[in-house]
């Protein structure tokens, strides 16, 4: 397994704009705060308005910038108002850390055979529309040949679920498909200025499928070194890090 050395002091190109998706959950609340006490400018997302807000104010009464930011991103045109508002007033996104995640059925551990056909049916039409969306509409923003865009999505199952017998069914199917998604999204010819890459959490032990995988000491790390292409020249890589918290593995 390889291990990633990177300082997370090295400061990110100036005014790098980012918008992180889902900062309701822990995982898009860690990534917010840690972009903004690392100089990145940044856009909080939510669902929710007051957490939303919240982050925002978080980010900075600590000397951060940041602003809070509304949509559905199931929605293409709420999506589309999200971008071009803060196009309009901020200038164009340079990275997008997508972490958005609409609780379905493994929130209660649900088993195959106990998923209704019509809750699976809007859980898989949910998610994969709200990535096509914001990646796609991510791309269009960082259409410059003289800055290049950074998208991380952000995967992960809990390994100790089964160790409690919980099913993950739902959820790793979702982030099985994020992942293929991001990869093949890299490869794409429009993908040609942006850099796409995703983060898996996993536990801290380490598992027999991650090796030949690169992996970080951090979620933090992972998030300053994939956030800014001028730490790196990676696309379409999968970076393992483990979960930043306990409590984040309890979500998971």
């Amino acid at each position: 397994m390889d291990s990633i050395a990177h300082n997370p002091q090295t400061p990110p190109t100036p005014d790098r704009l980012v918008l992180v998706t889902g900062v309701e959950r822990p995982e898009g609340a860690c990534a917010a705060r840690t972009l903004g006490a690392h100089g990145f400018d940044v856009v909080a997302h939510s669902f929710i308005p007051e957490a939303a807000e919240q982050i925002a104010r978080d980010i900075v009464s600590v000397g951060g910038r940041a602003t809070a930011a509304v949509a559905d991103l199931t929605i293409h045109g709420d999506v589309d108002r999200l971008f071009t508002g803060i196009e309009d007033t901020r200038g164009r996104v340079d990275t997008v850390i997508h972490t958005a995640w609409i609780p379905g059925p493994e929130s209660t551990g649900t088993s195959l055979q106990s998923i209704h056909p019509h809750d699976w049916d809007r859980f898989l039409h949910a998610h994969l529309r709200m990535l096509f969306t914001t990646v796609r509409r991510a791309m269009q923003s960082m259409n410059d040949p003289n800055r290049a865009g950074s998208v991380v999505t952000v995967i992960g199952v809990d390994r100790s679920a089964a160790e409690t017998r919980r099913s993950t069914l739902a959820r790793r199917v979702i982030d099985g498909a994020i992942e293929a998604f991001t990869a093949a999204a890299a490869d794409d010819i429009s993908a040609r200025t942006v850099q796409l890459n995703t983060i898996r959490l996993v536990d801290e032990r380490p598992s027999p499928e991650l090796m030949g995988e690169h992996i970080t000491p951090d979620f933090e790390s992972a998030l300053v070194l994939l956030a800014d292409p001028a730490h790196h020249s990676w696309s379409g890589k999968v970076l393992s890090a483990p979960v930043p918290a306990a409590h984040l593995a309890a979500v998971r």
